[in-house]
């Protein structure tokens, strides 16, 4: 490998450990953990989640309770201010990642105007290519 690519790579990492998404996702992580509601919620969640991917390997399809209790458990999740501050983090780091993918495979494809998802960079690849606000 080239040692070049290997420090622009190295650099990069450095920046993405250092940005303010990953601190805030970090942070917001932390809170939600602290926080004995969010983790009943989260656990709730998570039984439900495995409770429903057993169904569906068994070849069963998920019946109206389900996507009831499905629809119950989110609306807890999205009510609850700490588990909803993680995932605001979460999916702003998630788009950091995505634009720093965009910009790669723009450079690696011959450096194509937009993304390659066939349209200008926007809402329809799930990035803009600038800044996430």
């Amino acid at each position: 490998m080239s040692a070049e690519i290997m420090e622009k790579a190295s650099e990069l990492a450095e920046a993405i450990a250092e940005s303010r998404e990953l601190a805030q996702m970090r942070d917001a992580e932390l809170t939600m953990n602290a926080d004995p509601t969010a983790v009943s919620i989260i656990e709730e969640f998570q039984e439900k989640q495995k409770a429903v991917h057993n169904k569906q390997m068994r070849g069963e399809e998920l019946d109206e309770q389900d996507k009831k209790d499905i629809a119950r458990i989110e609306d807890k999740m999205s009510s609850h201010p700490a588990i909803r501050a993680y995932i605001e983090a979460s999916e702003k780091f998630e788009y950091l990642m995505r634009s720093v993918n965009l910009v790669i495979a723009r450079a690696i494809s011959g450096g194509e105007q937009g993304c390659g998802c066939g349209s200008a960079c926007g809402p329809e690849c799930g990035a803009d290519c600038g800044s996430y606000n």
